[in-house]
């Protein structure tokens, strides 16, 4: 190796000795990620086949087609795709510890979906809310959560709505919020009342004192409350106004009124509405000509909506969605799945009765952009955009199913996975290299996540076993 070639060498693995160690991102960092296929998602940036971009502290400082930095540490970004981080606006990340329990959910058969969920066995709505929620002790949402955050970074989601329906008591919602800290990724915690079980009737009252103590500055994480479309607002939307936060509302939305929530100051757009089913084209018209968001679940909805993804009827009235994991307990957390399960359905629904389908650009539109716009930090993440903060990913296309890279955006969407993300930035920092996360011990992760879910097992007296086969 040349004296230049040894320099550069050093240099790099100085700045992942100090990622590696958490250390502040120095304003005056420079990172060059050199001669990969740039995919941009900023019409105004452009995408390049061969590009580089330019880190400077923890922003994009320059996106273009060959960017001199001589004081930069250089990355080789050869043979990969560099684009930005996925968005995620809806995970509930508790549910990290049992990941997978519930192979298929079993369909309610009443419209009680609570109260008259069955007594035993892999429906949702028993299984998490009856069952495992109640069980939770502050630590095992702790490890849910971090186990859940860390699998996004895994697979290039850099930004997170933790939409947090267990908050059980104060104790359990630190524990959420120190595990969103402790993960690396650019997070939102949307803290909201448990949906059964005994609690401690903390929330909506102890939203001030999580806001006093944890987000009071403008960091990585940030704050917004959690509910159910259908539920009681009364309590909740003063506490909204008087924090001045963004709000999360699962599904039900549909039965609220919207045009008059809206007209009297209650909602005010800065709404992200998951699964966005069931409203009239004129509740949509309402969300969207007030400037909320919505995201919809393409994996979850082919089970718990039978295959409604309302994608196209948000679509058709102005509004591009964004796209969610939605519930670790039935599937890993993967944006690539989810983008390739939009992708299929919508290809379905084009050739059966004629409707306008996505392009793959589209789509990671909404992995992206409309993700990050439905988590609140569009103006800062979802596009690799001079200006915005660094949270940027690299898709390794060297390995046998992505070589030659032909299309990007069909590499994207149609042969990756999270096995092809090989790095992560988030705000400028590097969380994940060479194929793994840095400066987390995941052996200690697992040995806790491991506890938690033995623990959980036993306190519900689950009725499967602790590795099953069942379908």
């Amino acid at each position: 190796m040349s004296a230049d070639g040894d320099v550069r060498e050093r240099r790099l693995e100085a700045l992942l000795e100090r990622h590696t160690a958490r250390e502040p991102v120095e304003e005056t960092q420079q990172i060059l990620l050199r001669g990969g296929s740039v995919l941009s998602m900023d019409d105004a940036v452009g995408d390049f086949a061969v590009g580089d971009v330019l880190i400077v502290g923890d922003r994009i400082a320059e996106v273009g087609a060959s960017i001199s930095a001589p004081e930069a540490v250089v990355v080789d970004a050869r043979d990969h795709i560099v684009m930005p981080g996925f968005c995620d606006p809806h995970i509930h990340c508790w549910e990290g510890s049992l990941g997978r329990i519930i192979p298929e959910n079993i369909p309610q058969t009443t419209e009680d979906a609570i109260g008259g969920a069955p007594v035993s066995g892999r429906s949702y709505m028993y299984a998490a809310h009856r069952a495992f929620a109640p069980a939770c002790r502050p630590e095992d949402i702790y490890a849910g959560t971090l186990n859940t955050l860390l699998a996004a970074l895994n697979g290039g989601i850099t930004t997170v709505v933790d939409n947090m329906h267990n908050a059980r008591s104060p104790e359990h919602s630190d524990a959420g919020v120190e595990a969103l800290l402790a993960s690396g990724v650019r997070g939102v915690h949307a803290v909201g009342a448990p949906r059964a079980g005994s609690w401690a009737n903390t929330f909506p009252a102890d939203a001030r004192r999580l806001r006093a103590r944890y987000f009071g500055g403008d960091g990585l994480c940030s704050m917004r409350l959690f509910a159910a479309g259908f539920d009681d607002l009364t309590d909740l939307l003063p506490v909204r106004k008087e924090l001045d936060l963004w709000f999360s509302f699962d599904s039900g939305i549909e039965q609220q009124d919207l045009a008059r929530l809206y007209a009297d100051g209650w909602l005010d757009g800065r709404e992200a509405i998951n699964h966005a089913n069931f409203l009239s084209r004129e509740q949509r018209q309402i969300v969207i000509e007030n400037g909320a968001h919505v995201n919809v679940c393409p994996r979850i909805e082919s089970q718990f909506r039978y295959g409604r993804i309302p994608y196209g009827e948000w679509v058709e009235q102005g509004l591009r969605p964004g796209l969610s994991n939605d519930n670790p307990m039935t599937f890993a957390i993967d944006m690539f799945a989810e983008m390739r399960a939009l992708h299929l359905v919508q290809r379905v629904d084009q050739h059966r009765s004629g409707s306008t389908s996505a392009t793959l650009r589209e789509i990671v539109q909404s992995a992206t952009q409309q993700g990050a716009n439905n988590c609140g930090v569009g103006d800062v993440a979802g596009s690799l955009t001079p200006g915005k903060k660094a949270d940027v990913i690299l898709v390794d296309t060297a390995a046998p199913h992505l070589f030659p890279r032909n299309n990007v955006l069909a590499t994207v969407v149609q042969g990756a996975g999270v096995e092809s993300v090989t790095t992560v930035v988030v705000n400028g920092r590097i969380v994940k290299w060479d194929g793994r996360l840095v400066g987390v011990d995941l052996d200690a992760v697992r040995r806790r996540v491991q506890e938690s879910h033995d623990h959980l097992l036993t306190a519900v007296n689950w009725t499967y076993a602790s590795v099953d086969f069942d379908d």
